[in-house]
C-alpha cells in the first residue's frame, strides 16, 4: 500500500493532469506538494522520485511517468497525460 495518495509519483502526475503543478518539474516543485499535502516524506525520497521515475536503469518494475528534460527539470510523458491519470 502506498504511504502517500496512491504513491508519490502517481500523486505527482495527478497533480499535472489537474494544473496544480506546472511543467517543467523541479524536486523544489515537489517539495511544494508535498508540503501542501502535509505529507512526511524523507528529504532523501523527495531529491530522488523524479530522477528514478525518468530513469530506465532504475528498477524495471518502478513505471516511468517522467522525462527528464536536462539541469534537474523534468515533464510527463505522453502517455500518462489526460483525465485518466488525474
Amino acid at each position: 500500500m502506498a504511504k502517500f495518495g496512491r504513491g508519490l509519483n502517481r500523486e505527482i502526475l495527478a497533480a499535472v493532469n489537474r494544473g496544480e503543478l506546472l511543467e517543467p518539474l523541479s524536486v523544489q516543485s515537489v517539495k511544494e506538494l508535498v508540503s501542501r499535502r502535509g505529507w512526511k516524506v524523507s528529504p532523501n525520497m523527495v531529491n530522488v522520485t523524479l530522477a528514478n521515475a525518468a530513469s530506465d536503469e532504475h528498477s524495471p518494475t518502478f513505471a516511468k511517468y517522467f522525462e527528464a528534460q536536462g539541469a534537474g527539470r523534468y515533464r510527463v510523458r505522453d502517455e500518462y497525460r489526460g483525465q485518466n491519470w488525474t
